[in-house]
């Protein structure tokens, strides 16, 4: 339906749907107005926000849970629908249409299974999905029982509750979409920049899904025992973090100016990492995660917050990152990759273990990505309408 008036408010349809470790309010297009600033009021203020605890509004008071995405009929020939994804900040009026959300594009998938924008052939819907923030095409296979999205399954994501149905979505036609050049950026697999108040310290720039930069935990000084919120807490490694997302930013001419402290606290991108060999840790539900479960022991930070789980366009590019000799990723996991072809990378969050696939060929005309696809789940939360001032 389109906006409309109820109860002396504006009523909007609104689908709210958990997709991976992040939960996020699915949108019609057609309901809303085709100007960037209308629409932004509108969503701000079906968030909630700004206000950190989004009291007025659906926001989860969480950047996992401060999630929107548009979605409408395909505007590009060999998809079947279009989303648009937009990360809503609880501290500014401000929503970030520049990245994309591996979680949240399970959502999607789940979307376009419900509306019938998808192929199906036996049980499985296949939904090509025009990815709208960076133009390419993901491919997502949805289970279906009895015509719907299935519901029941038995595959664990780390940061949700229980199990689910599998839904498989591969990025592989992600590489350079940040930037609209090569996965790795500055041509080169490590990058050793000058970074204000740590240092020279070794970079990584992968453009994989999202704009990703790798650095050694212990470069960092993360103590990689500590809890994520710990970590959160440490206000020192919180800094020098975002000392290097700004720094780097700045070198590759990505984030640059007088406003770049304000974009950088609005925008996803770029997305830090700090990593680490496996080793064993505790995850947020307690759960005791050994050296042996996993392959690589990651942390994720954006815009001052580290992630409670793992983004999963971040998923997609570490796992890239890894086949790419080099690599501060590829360093840290030794002899995972041996040779050309397919493989599984393993990686250990806050939330638990997440498995990634990969396929990525270096050689003479550079690197090709063949695939790099995510497991996750996704669930429709609630279908009905949202009231706005």
């Amino acid at each position: 339906m389109e906006i409309s008036h109820a109860y002396n408010m504006r009523a909007i349809s609104a689908k709210i749907i958990r997709g991976g470790s992040s939960k996020g309010i699915y949108l019609n297009r057609d309901d809303l107005p085709g100007e960037k600033s209308s629409l932004d009021e509108i969503v701000l203020k079906i968030f909630g926000s700004p206000d950190r605890r989004q009291i007025d509004g659906l926001g989860g008071a969480d950047k996992l849970t401060s999630k929107v995405a548009v979605m409408g009929k395909p505007t590009r020939s060999d998809c079947h629908i279009d989303y648009l994804f937009g990360q809503v900040n609880t501290e500014l009026p401000r929503v970030d249409w520049a990245a994309n959300c591996g979680n949240l594009s399970a959502g999607a998938a789940l979307y376009g299974a419900l509306v019938g924008a998808c192929e199906v052939e036996e049980g499985v819907a296949r939904v090509d999905i025009h990815q709208v923030n960076t133009g390419r095409k993901l491919v997502a296979h949805v289970p279906l029982e009895d015509g719907a999205p299935a519901v029941e399954g038995d595959f664990a994501i780390g940061g949700v509750p229980g199990t689910g149905a599998r839904i498989d979505l591969d990025f592989g036609d992600f590489a350079g979409s940040a930037l609209g050049g090569h996965v790795l950026p500055t041509g080169r697999s490590v990058d050793r920049f000058a970074i204000p108040g740590v240092g020279d310290i070794d970079v990584s720039v992968v453009d994989m899904a999202n704009l990703l930069f790798f650095v050694r935990a212990g470069d960092i000084g993360m103590d990689v025992n500590a809890s994520i919120y710990d970590m959160q807490a440490d206000e020192g490694l919180v800094r020098r973090l975002e000392a290097v997302r700004k720094a780097v930013s700045a070198e590759i001419g990505f984030i640059t100016g007088p406003d770049a402290d304000e974009r950088l606290r609005i925008s996803t991108n770029p997305l830090i990492f700090a990593v680490a060999p496996a080793m064993d840790y505790q995850a947020t539900n307690r759960i005791g995660i050994e050296a042996s479960d996993y392959h690589l022991f990651s942390r994720s930070l954006a815009r001052f917050e580290f992630s409670k789980a793992y983004p999963g366009s971040g998923a997609a590019g570490t796992a890239v990152a890894a086949g790419i000799p080099g690599t501060l990723v590829h360093q840290a996991v030794g002899d995972l990759v041996q040779s050309a072809g397919p493989y599984d990378l393993r990686v250990g969050h806050p939330g638990g273990v997440l498995e990634v696939a990969a396929e990525v060929h270096a050689g003479e005309e550079g690197i090709m990505v063949r695939k790099a696809l995510i497991g996750r789940t996704a669930r429709l939360v609630m279908d009905g309408t949202t009231y706005i001032r």
